[in-house]
């Protein structure tokens, strides 16, 4: 896909329709924002049930009373759904057009991506709500804007996109050696701000630091990966910016992003979220297509308060748990983070665990695959590995067709070291 039709998909006049959508829900009352909450969630509850063949069987058998579902506080009578739900019943949730059927695949830590389905519309959508919280915090469309988020491979060092103002710089490429070229792009293009995963961001500040290099870029956007403090504090005393977190799920099932106050805090009509001790569930109020009602989110959010309708709205986070970023570790001294990138589109597998040697940096990958696993399978994932990694990392694939033998807890990391 070219830089044109991408910038066309995030910008276009359907996007700007939902913007102005967006920004008259910020001028309304938190009781008329509530309201419009109620409205929202009948419209996707009789939606799915009228047209999710999932949904109108899955409540059946739960003994859900369609008519009973009168208010938004009855949304703890319906069942909760789980990932594993979701991959068994992929096909049955979508109730779109198949014309316009658009694929996603989680970043999900087991190296087994989760299938979800997206519309042209709910996509359209999704920026709407990124671009007007940029636009909050004072950042526009047209402005310059450094981007770290795994875009390019090993194999490309740079991409600058004309128009969407954007450069794009290499991940796995930034090391000792390659950071007086990327110093000198930045310095030249004065971005006013970057978007990263915090690790590579963290990586950058780190080489930039090592070599005495300064660079002032405003803002910083992070995401999909825990922030740690001691990651904020050095980027942004370094970098003379401000860092504005974002949290959500590939699944667009919530999203809790930093205010000018650096207060997490929920994008109205975004989706529902009901905070409990171990598990956030989610209701996405924007893919009728795909609706995910009441899906259970295994990160831990603490709120202070336990009001249902308050936390629609202004929720108080005290700390979110989840999101922890493994890296690997190249020869050449460069970090590559989201590694579970490498497995999507990787049919017939189960679960992964990436072990990686402190000692020479070789990597062992065990797989638990299903009997209709193939060399294409394999060629495929070797292929994506080295594009990530680049064709001098060691790569030892080991099966197994018990998942047993692939080691798991309740948050599994996909990554380990020894």
């Amino acid at each position: 896909m070219n830089d044109w039709l991408k910038n066309l998909l995030r910008n276009n006049l359907y996007t700007n329709h939902y913007q102005k959508s967006i920004k008259n829900v910020y001028k309304k009352s938190n009781d008329e924002i509530i309201n419009l909450y109620k409205i929202k969630f009948k419209e996707i509850i009789n939606h799915a049930y009228a047209h999710s063949k999932f949904y109108n069987s899955y409540y059946k058998k739960n003994g859900v009373d369609i008519n009973e579902i009168k208010s938004i506080n009855d949304i703890y009578k319906l069942p909760i759904i789980t990932s594993k739900i979701i991959k068994n019943e992929v096909n049955n949730i979508y109730c779109g057009n198949s014309i316009f059927k658009i694929k996603g695949l989680t970043s999900g830590t087991t190296g087994t991506p989760l299938t979800t389905y997206r519309s042209i519309k709910s996509i359209n959508i999704e920026n709407a709500f990124l671009r007007n919280y940029r636009e909050n915090i004072g950042f526009q469309k047209k402005d310059r804007i450094v981007s770290i988020r795994g875009y390019l491979n090993k194999n490309s060092l740079y991409h600058f996109n004309k128009e969407s103002n954007k450069l794009f710089i290499s991940s796995p490429n930034i090391n000792n050696k390659t950071i007086n070229l990327f110093y000198h792009l930045i310095k030249e293009f004065q971005p006013n701000a970057i978007e990263a995963f915090p690790s590579y961001l963290f990586k950058l500040f780190v080489e930039l630091r090592n070599k005495d290099l300064k660079i002032n870029i405003p803002k910083a956007f992070t995401s999909s990966e825990m922030l740690y403090e001691y990651q904020r504090e050095n980027i942004e005393q370094y970098f003379n910016t401000s860092i504005y977190d974002w949290y959500g799920n590939v699944e667009r099932t919530i999203c809790l992003a930093q205010n000018n106050e650096k207060k997490y805090k929920p994008l109205p009509l975004y989706s529902i979220n009901e905070f409990n001790n171990n598990e956030i569930i989610t209701t996405a109020l924007n893919n009728f297509s795909f609706p995910l009602i009441r899906y259970a989110v295994n990160d831990t959010i603490i709120v202070k308060s336990t009001d249902f309708e308050k936390n629609l709205i202004e929720p108080e986070i005290i700390k979110i748990e989840g999101r922890s970023g493994n890296t690997l570790q190249l020869k050449d001294g460069s970090i590559v983070g989201c590694i579970d990138h490498a497995f999507k589109g990787i049919n017939h597998l189960n679960k992964a665990e990436i072990i990686q040697s402190k000692k020479d940096y070789s990597i062992k990958i065990k797989l638990a695959v299903s009997n209709n696993y193939t060399k294409n399978d394999e060629i495929k994932l070797v292929e994506n590995l080295q594009n990530m990694l680049g064709i001098d990392t060691g790569i030892d694939l080991e099966y197994t067709t018990e998942l047993e033998d692939v080691e798991t807890n309740k948050k599994f990391q996909l990554i380990k070291y020894i």
